[in-house]
């Protein structure tokens, strides 16, 4: 069993975005972002798309909630996508931001914990449980900062190459999230 399929067994369905197409950040008083996951220039690309919102499921309920928690504790990235292309698995942590993004950098890190306590858990289900075997190190991790890009023409520089060694990757977006030129 290939390291995604062990992670779509592990995390909650009910996580799962209604859209498997869209990924649309409705927060504040502007129009929604809405972004569209493109799946062409690839073939075999299966993905599953999770959405962790705290404003409107709670996911993280050990962590205090109250007034006198540390600042930046329950940060999380608006999604998760899981990608498979022919058995080599990918995990994109993604936050869509409009304006500044300050902001984002903590939340894909904080992100980045939470996946690696998943990675944990399916390690010690094998060890514990005999469990199929997790091999975290198969896993390629792409930390995405999503913005806004109100016109096609600023996108022409640079266009066809994405700097996948970076930490933190910003991708200029008009609507449109081209998957296949963030894979290997």
């Amino acid at each position: 069993m290939s390291e995604y399929s062990q992670l779509f067994r592990i995390l909650d369905k009910s996580f799962l975005s209604p859209s498997q197409e869209w990924m649309i950040e409705s927060k504040g008083a502007h129009k929604p972002q809405k972004v569209q996951l493109d799946k062409t220039g690839r073939r075999n690309i299966v993905s599953a798309l999770y959405r962790f919102d705290l404003d409107v499921t709670e996911f993280l309920p050990f962590f205090n909630q109250s007034d006198e928690s540390p600042e930046g504790l329950r940060k999380f990235c608006d999604y998760v996508l899981l990608v498979d292309l022919n058995g080599k698995p990918y995990v994109f942590l993604i936050e869509m931001k409009r304006g500044a993004s300050a902001d984002a950098e903590k939340q894909l890190k904080a992100s980045q914990t939470f996946m690696e306590y998943i990675y944990s858990s399916a390690e010690r289900l094998h060890e514990d449980f005999g469990d199929e075997p997790f091999n975290r190190n198969n896993i390629v991790t792409r930390k995405v900062k999503l913005k806004e890009c109100k016109s096609s023409k600023l996108l022409t520089k640079g266009r066809g190459t994405i700097d996948k060694t970076q930490e933190f990757i910003t991708f200029n977006s008009v609507g449109i999230f081209p998957i296949a030129r963030f894979l290997d």
